[in-house]
């Protein structure tokens, strides 16, 4: 039964229930029984008034702490818990709407946070971005210097200068490719490949750098066949395997191994050198982050990989020790066929 209606119905079977009794009491209509009836008027009166007060009071209450939780939230928003979904007020429409409010309230700050954490990451991409920039052009810019101070070495200073060039060429491919990756303006060409092909083409692609260290890259493992883009799969690849290379020694070994299971298959490129700590273990998939400031590159190659192998449905894993690193590309083939499947379902 409706709650609103139940108050009433409550009041007017107490008076009938009253009446009869007052009736059964003084069976004549005479002052005794009207002050009966007038007594009893008095008390249910009484009584519904006093239900009235607290019904009030509870909306006062009600509608207080509405307006405390949107101050609250106005003041000191990060007192706010994470987990939206706070107990009611009390049954009915106002616990309702508290826990609405609440509930809106905790995604506007999630947004809010993610929105600042977003800000505060582009702030640190932009000046790395610029830092990126300005080291080849000062380094063009003092060639050309030592260039018309010293012209007997004019050779010389064109090789490096176009060395420079050549890195700024490659920053602006790689912030090309990642901002048409975020900006999920890449059209991935599916086709099925083999896994020790695609790593043999790495690593005929990177035999410059690492015969330059004098590397040992070992291909071990059963092959098995990828569904993706290849060409950007290679391009994951490469970057995970050219940083491998940088981490290892003169000499040193690379491990690239195969594998696969009911569940998912992987590639795991493993190298000698000296593992990470666990704060850069944290950092490493950042943009622009390198381990060593000195050290050759960007800091955006293994950040491209993990946004490759994502947008692939898989992800890229990392393991570490004193003993070297593992970056493991790993997919999931029989959860991508199953969603694709509950995507054609429900097309009409």
């Amino acid at each position: 039964m409706n709650r609103p209606l139940l108050r009433p119905l409550c009041f007017a079977l107490a008076y009938f229930c009253g009446a009869i009794l007052i009736v059964y009491v003084s069976p004549r209509f005479d002052w005794v029984t009207i002050a009966w009836f007038f007594l009893l008027a008095m008390v249910l009166g009484l009584l519904h008034y006093l239900s009235h007060r607290r019904d009030e009071a509870k909306l006062h209450d009600a509608v207080k702490r509405l307006s405390d939780l949107l101050h609250s939230f106005a003041e000191q928003a990060e007192s706010l818990p994470e987990q939206a979904g706070s107990p009611p007020l009390e049954d009915g429409i106002f616990g309702v709407l508290h826990d609405e409010i609440y509930k809106s309230l905790v995604s506007q700050k999630r947004s809010r946070d993610a929105a600042l954490k977003a800000k505060e990451q582009l702030k640190r991409n932009m000046e790395d971005v610029t830092h990126q920039i300005k080291t080849p052009l000062t380094g063009v810019l003092l060639l050309l210097e030592l260039w018309e101070s010293d012209p007997h070495h004019a050779v010389e200073y064109q090789g490096r200068i176009r060395q420079e060039i050549e890195r700024l060429c490659a920053l602006s491919d790689l912030l090309l490719k990642l901002s048409s990756m975020d900006a999920g303006a890449i059209a991935f060409e599916e086709s099925s490949f083999a896994a020790h092909g695609l790593v043999i083409d790495v690593e005929f692609g990177l035999d410059a750098i690492i015969n330059q260290k004098n590397i040992c890259l070992e291909v071990v493992g059963e092959d098995f066949m990828i569904l993706g883009d290849r060409v950007w799969l290679m391009e994951a690849l490469i970057n995970i395997v050219r940083n491998a290379v940088a981490a290892s020694p003169a000499g040193g070994k690379i491990e690239i191994s195969l594998s696969r299971n009911a569940i998912f298959q992987s590639i795991t490129v493993k190298d000698a050198g000296p593992g990470l700590t666990p704060e850069q273990q944290k950092r490493v998939f950042e943009r622009f982050y390198k381990g060593d400031p000195q050290s050759p590159g960007f800091g955006i190659g293994l950040s491209l990989a993990r946004a490759i192998v994502r947008q692939h449905g898989g992800e890229l894993l990392l393991r570490s020790s004193s003993g070297g690193s593992e970056f493991e590309m790993r997919f999931y083939p029989r959860m991508r066929k199953e969603e694709e499947l509950v995507s054609c379902n429900k097309l009409p």
